[in-house]
């Protein structure tokens, strides 16, 4: 499937989303454990385009500045304090994160949903997951890749079909069996991600992430069209 052939997907001009690539480091390795971060770059560059850019502030300057919360290693990204001011942040806003449902308004509350909130079955969360897209509301799928899901990626989700979501990413994570449907010189990681390859792994570690607002379906997206 082409991308022009997707069915459902949110208002994004996929020729003018900011998309952007995973920074490597001093020694060329593609640095770990940011795609939360990127993630939420995304999310927040899909309601405000002006912001949050390759231009503006991008993933790595968002981290240099502290602005998602406290940058930490990639060994201690689980402890959320990388994520501490998103709360605050996406309510000075206007949006509104949920965790597997929970309503998520403070870092306590946000460590609840990411360590204790347990997925609904498969098949309920898929379709709660269509129904954000088609509400034209922001949707990230954390799907578990090793050691049962203690281990995991999280990645936008642009839209989906019958059998697969697609998602952008940042980079092509070697574990997970997804496609990137973009030729390999377009730096723009847009991924094929069956649903098959999300229930294989679906484990009590697996999350949802829905940000909405409040913003009419018409307008979601304007800058980005």
């Amino acid at each position: 499937m082409t991308l022009d052939q997707i069915p459902h997907h949110l208002p994004i001009n996929l020729e003018t989303f900011g998309f952007v690539e995973r920074e490597k480091d001093s020694v060329g390795r593609t640095v770990k454990n940011r795609c939360g971060r990127d993630f939420f770059y995304y999310a927040l560059h899909y309601y405000d385009p002006t912001a949050f850019s390759p231009s503006t502030l991008c993933p790595t300057e968002i981290e240099r500045r502290g602005i998602f919360g406290i940058p930490m290693p990639a060994a201690l990204v689980w402890t959320g304090l990388s994520f501490r001011h998103i709360p605050r942040l996406f309510k000075e806003r206007g949006l509104t994160l949920r965790i597997n449902s929970l309503a998520i308004f403070s870092y306590w509350n946000f460590m609840r949903g990411m360590l204790f909130k347990k997925p609904a079955p498969f098949e309920q969360e898929i379709a709660e997951i269509q129904k954000a897209i088609d509400n034209g509301n922001v949707v990230g799928i954390d799907v578990a890749i090793k050691f049962g899901g203690l281990i995991d990626h999280v990645m936008f989700v642009y839209g989906y079909d019958n059998e697969n979501l697609y998602v952008l990413d940042t980079r092509k994570v070697p574990w997970l069996s997804y496609e990137k449907i973009t030729p390999d010189r377009d730096k723009r990681f847009i991924m094929k991600l069956p649903f098959s390859t999300i229930k294989k792994n679906w484990t009590r570690w697996n999350r949802a992430w829905i940000i909405s607002s409040p913003t009419s379906l018409s307008s979601l997206g304007a800058a980005n069209r």
